[in-house]
């Protein structure tokens, strides 16, 4: 009985494991420059627009230094279309990423 308890938990423990591995695995950051950004309504509408696309966790978007900062699940979304949200807001991606992370 007490090793039947024991291979129950130990199967559960390894299936959350997997699950929280798989969660990590699939969130990305990725800079891109986006241009015709001048002042802080112009990044905060980028933001605006990242935050509200699904799979989209966070986005950090700056007029200033001309670029978006974008933590993703790269499952839901891919680069091409967070590049296809910041067009949509009358901004310019550029079509290579800064720097890609994860």
């Amino acid at each position: 009985m007490l090793s039947r308890i024991t291979s129950l938990v130990v199967g559960g423990v390894l299936v959350l494991a997997l699950g929280v591995i798989t969660a990590v695995a699939a969130t990305k950051t990725v800079t891109i420059k986006v241009q015709g950004m001048k002042c802080a309504k112009c990044s905060a509408s980028v933001t605006k627009a990242l935050k509200a696309t699904d799979g989209v966790e966070d986005a950090q978007v700056s007029s200033e230094k001309g670029e978006a900062v974008i933590k993703y699940d790269d499952q839901k979304l891919s680069e091409t279309k967070l590049r296809e949200v910041i067009n949509a807001t009358g901004f310019k991606a550029e079509e290579q990423p800064a720097k890609t992370g994860q």
